[in-house]
């Protein structure tokens, strides 16, 4: 018996990644507000622009382009040659801050795939939505 033909599992394979990374991008909508400024920065970086609103408000943005020409080719049996081009997408993440902790979380620009809104965020908040001080990998022995 044949195995599953890969030009239909290609397709299902990648929009489930970009499925699952528009569920992280929703979910830090909410699952980030109260989290103090430093560990933000821990877990985002320093922002690309920071201003300050006033006494107590202050907003952070980062900022994630993709680069020029960027693509995906494969050959497939019978397809043929399959080019998978991207189109310039980008994402800015503006975290509202009062107190020194986030209140709000928004995204904008060209940042949805399809069947997967905001999925091109994902890479902005990923690391934010682990627990703090949770290890990202084992500890060597």
């Amino acid at each position: 018996m044949r195995g599953f033909p890969l030009p239909i599992l290609l397709p299902l394979l990648l929009a489930g990644c970009g499925m699952a990374d528009s569920r992280d991008v929703e979910l830090s909508r909410t699952s980030l507000i109260g989290l103090t400024r430093a560990d933000l920065y821990v877990c985002a970086g320093f922002p690309t622009k920071r201003e300050r609103i006033d006494v107590v408000r202050e907003m952070l943005s980062y900022e994630l382009k993709s680069g020029q020409g960027g693509g995906l080719n494969l050959t497939l049996p019978v397809v043929g040659d399959l080019t998978v081009t991207g189109s310039g997408h980008y994402c800015h993440a503006t975290f509202e801050l009062i107190d020194a902790r986030v209140t709000r979380v928004g995204f904008a620009g060209d940042k949805d795939i399809p069947g997967a809104p905001g999925a091109y965020c994902a890479p902005l908040i990923r690391e934010c939505l682990r627990p703090v001080g949770a290890a990202t990998s084992p500890p060597a022995e």
